[in-house]
């Protein structure tokens, strides 16, 4: 008896232990199941998120393969015949023909200048230039017709001449304005500070210039600008302007070192521009050059999105006289590789 007792206690306890076990095992399997069902709950809650970021990421890289292609149609075409005097003028591989775009860019390291129209005045912009022209220089220059299908009447050439002047002279509303970051792919601020001066020596702020009889006592000297961008340390210009019967002209020339972080990667004079605006009734033909002379050290932080910056410099300039009607409003590409291939002028044609 006492065998069987101890037997049906053994038993009892194997059972005990082996429903423990099944339930543990009961447990284990459902724990694991709710284990399972939580991660499928929080996967699930993720989706969304992981479905956003690759909608965000596949859009951005269809922007971005269609930027070409939506470049060349964001351009505006030339509607209009150009003035007979302009046409003449024109470089002799250069037509703005009907339907064409309204601008012509070159970039290119050294050379000769391309886009230059045998214009009045000129030579003061395309000698400004070559004074310091190296083989190394990087150069971008762009001709641009502007349309205005408006024009005053009666028309006054004198007063569009006023008006242009005002508008290249209003240094502090460069400030803020925006340019297409090559390197980022986004708009960043170009010019974070904009001014004009007294002189290099004590640099103090002066406002610009409201009426057209303040301008003309201030072109027969220097004027100087104080910029800024997000690259470089704080930059002093010089500027020259000068009004003839026919356009409004401006150069300005770097009379400080171009510094990053104290560490000087470009000379006095290393950075020379040029503006050429000449009105008609039918519109203003524009003509912009820079020259950058090869850094010491830095080259592609200084050489990064010129071209880019120049263009943003065309929008600048398209917005406020637009705003002023004096042309109409027009669109041109942000970014420099989003220009079609007929726009761009590489070298001279057919020159041995």
């Amino acid at each position: 008896m006492k065998f069987l007792r101890l037997n049906k206690i053994f038993l009892d306890n194997r059972c005990f232990r082996c429903q423990l076990k099944a339930n543990g095992d009961n447990e284990n399997s459902g724990g694991r199941r709710l284990q399972t069902f939580q991660a499928l709950l929080r996967l699930s809650s993720l989706i969304p998120i992981f479905l956003l970021i690759f909608l965000v990421d596949l859009s951005a890289q269809q922007s971005l393969q269609s930027s070409g292609s939506q470049g060349a149609r964001n351009i505006s075409k030339i509607s209009a015949p150009l003035p007979s005097t302009f046409n003449e003028a024109l470089p002799k591989y250069i037509s703005f023909q009907l339907g064409s775009p309204i601008l012509r860019t070159s970039e290119h390291i050294g050379g000769e200048l391309l886009l230059a129209p045998s214009l009045d005045g000129i030579s003061i912009i395309t000698d400004n230039i070559k004074v310091n022209a190296k083989e190394t220089n990087l150069i971008i220059e762009a001709l641009v017709f502007l349309p205005n299908s408006s024009p005053a009447d009666p028309f006054s050439i004198s007063a569009q001449l006023d008006s242009l002047g005002l508008i290249f002279n209003q240094f502090s509303s460069l400030e803020g304005i925006q340019y297409w970051s090559a390197s980022r792919k986004i708009m960043r601020t170009l010019y974070v500070e904009s001014y004009r001066i007294d002189n290099p020596k004590s640099r103090n702020r002066i406002s610009d210039p409201s009426t057209a009889s303040k301008l003309k006592t201030l072109l027969s000297k220097p004027m100087y600008l104080h910029q800024k961008d997000q690259t470089f340390d704080a930059i002093i210009f010089e500027v020259h302007c000068s009004i003839t019967d026919s356009a409004f002209l401006m150069t300005n020339n770097n009379v400080t070192p171009v510094r990053m972080i104290g560490i000087p990667v470009l000379p006095e004079n290393g950075l020379r521009t040029g503006f050429f605006a000449a009105p008609s009734p039918n519109g203003i033909l524009l003509y912009f050059v820079t020259s950058i002379q090869s850094p010491s050290i830095a080259r592609d932080r200084v050489f990064e999105s010129a071209s880019n910056k120049a263009l943003a410099l065309l929008h600048w300039f398209i917005e406020k006289a637009s705003s002023q009607k004096l042309i109409d409003p027009v669109t041109l590409p942000w970014n420099f590789d989003d220009l079609p291939v007929d726009v761009r002028v590489s070298a001279i044609p057919n020159k041995k």
